[in-house]
């Protein structure tokens, strides 16, 4: 079995379709928020996000997108947003935690001490990891927000940030994602 996590689309709607076209064999799909804002789509991505994705936290670009404080209604293709959509994101968790094949996992868009702002870089000090995973008190943790991809493992626990799929920042333009295979347990990142 095969649980893809996703992340930071930013209404790329190209990227995100790509990514699902690519992993149409995953039996679950976790979406880790920034849905929309900066892309073109966020309409058409919330529509998939909302057909697809079995568990769904919001970012911090949902929340603005979806308040009146929004920066995007300066795009032309976000003056017209939808009602429902707003309604939808403004309802989405902060954060879930999933028991799946025996792990519990902690969903949230950017860490667990600050669900919408916080941030972990690949190479903060281990202290900086150890404190998220006490935190959520959970096996692994899925968070995005960074746009950085990276996994650390630290005591038999993991900490996962899953990159973006419409937005990469690190020089490589391909959209980013982690893959869990359930029969071994292992998690890949993949472009």
């Amino acid at each position: 079995m095969k649980i893809l996590v996703i992340s930071d689309i930013h209404a790329n709607f190209r990227a995100l379709q790509a990514v699902l076209d690519f992993h149409s064999d995953a039996d679950e799909i976790w979406c880790l928020g920034d849905i929309v804002e900066f892309g073109p789509c966020p309409s058409e991505c919330v529509d998939l996000v909302r057909q697809n994705c079995h568990h769904v936290v919001k970012g911090n670009h949902d929340v603005s997108y979806a308040s009146a404080e929004s920066s995007s209604v300066d795009n032309i293709w976000a003056r017209e947003r939808e009602p429902t959509d707003l309604a939808w994101l403004l309802n989405l968790p902060l954060s879930l935690t999933v028991t799946c094949d025996g792990f519990s996992n902690y969903l949230v868009h950017a860490t667990p001490q600050d669900s919408l702002r916080g941030i972990l870089w690949p190479n903060d000090e281990p202290a900086k990891f150890a404190d998220a995973l006490q935190i959520a008190a959970t096996d692994r943790v899925f968070c995005g927000h960074t746009h950085m991809a990276f996994i650390c493992e630290k005591d038999g626990r993991c900490l996962t940030n899953t990159g973006t799929v419409g937005q990469p920042r690190d020089g490589d333009y391909r959209a980013q994602c982690v893959v869990i295979l359930r029969k071994d347990t292992r998690l890949f990142l993949t472009r």
